[in-house]
């Protein structure tokens, strides 16, 4: 099982444990770190993306944890005066759906006690730092109440390459004006820390 996160306090605890991988922040830097790994042998069977998340309205509040079942290339597309044009509407490619392992994310929700909530992932490449680019964001991916950088990217190379994969995230913040956000970015790593912990105690799938 490869252990993927982005930024290096979210992997701080297990960085130099074999089966750690540091992406890097962002889509690109995700698909890259990612890709690489993934032509390497031998190949890891599954991959679990962790960190942390901003929560949209009717998302979980700032230090609960949710399992992501599905994520979106949120903000693919034209920001034009009559509102936000996704790729799929200008005929340029979809934005995906992708899918996250039903087994895996089952198993992970089995290993910590069960009960997760469930979420539809927005991948980002500009957050939410205003009630006008949330509310943007949640127009054009109106399903989606988890908000990162890097979950679609990792789903789109996993489904390119027939890796299965899973997305563990904690919420640090909510979405829109940054500073009524309600930040607790410690209690978020926090939690990741323990549940990471707990998982990796229990050995994969």
């Amino acid at each position: 099982m490869l252990w993927a996160y982005a930024a290096p306090r979210e992997g701080e605890p297990w960085a130099d444990r074999s089966g750690a991988l540091e992406l890097g922040v962002g889509k690109v830097a995700a698909t890259l770190a990612l890709t690489r790994r993934l032509l390497e042998r031998p190949r890891p069977d599954g991959v679990v993306l962790v960190g942390v998340a901003g929560a949209h309205p009717g998302g979980p509040a700032v230090g609960e944890a949710a399992l992501v079942t599905e994520d979106w290339l949120a903000d693919e597309g034209v920001d034009a005066p009559g509102g936000f044009l996704p790729l799929e509407a200008l005929g340029l490619g979809t934005r995906g759906p992708f899918v996250a392992d039903r087994s895996l994310t089952g198993w992970i929700d089995r290993e910590l006690g069960g009960g997760l909530p469930r979420a539809v992932g927005a991948t980002v490449s500009l957050c939410s730092g205003t009630d006008a680019r949330a509310a943007s964001l949640r127009a054009g991916c109106p399903h989606a109440v988890l908000e990162s950088m890097e979950g679609a990217a990792v789903g789109a190379v996993c489904a390119a390459l027939g890796v299965p994969w899973a997305q563990l995230r904690v919420v640090s913040n909510r979405t829109g004006h940054r500073e009524r956000a309600g930040w607790d970015l410690e209690r978020a790593l926090g939690r990741l820390h323990a549940l990471m912990g707990r998982l990796l105690e229990r050995g994969p799938p």
